[in-house]
């Protein structure tokens, strides 16, 4: 008998479980980088609709002209096989300017409505008392 048959199937398991468990980690990385347009042309015009509704346009004009015109580009070039990438650049650039947006929008609400309490406390307080608090600018 030959011992070496067995040696060989014994180290080829786990030499074979590790090329399977390389291979489908592999795909796995791969499978990210095509991705259709799709998905991400939908997230851009689910950013766009939610900065429509919180309604960036007051607050971020630049902002939400710009998420439009990409997210129009976006919808434009997403029909043909060669301008994917475009398609997704577009759309990604829609979506982040679209969530700048947001971000700009409520920094505007919260330092009109800290504006606001200001008013309100200092209608409060006598002029002769000294400031509770010190100022805090954004």
């Amino acid at each position: 008998m030959n011992p070496e048959p067995a040696a060989a199937m014994r180290y080829s398991r786990p030499l074979l479980a590790t090329f399977g468990l390389g291979l489908l980690l592999a795909a796995a990385g791969c499978s990210g980088k095509n991705l259709k347009p799709g998905s991400s042309l939908a997230d851009a015009e689910t950013a766009v609709a939610r900065a429509e509704r919180a309604r960036i346009g007051d607050y971020d004009p630049v902002s939400w002209k710009a998420a439009r015109d990409n997210l129009a580009l976006a919808r434009a070039s997403s029909g043909s096989k060669e301008a994917d990438v475009e398609a997704r650049w577009f759309a990604a650039r829609a979506r982040a300017d679209a969530e700048l947006g947001l971000v700009r929008a409520e920094r505007a609400r919260l330092a009109a409505l800290t504006a606001a309490l200001k008013r309100e406390i200092a209608a409060l307080v006598p002029e002769s008392a000294p400031a509770a608090a010190p100022e805090v600018t954004p």
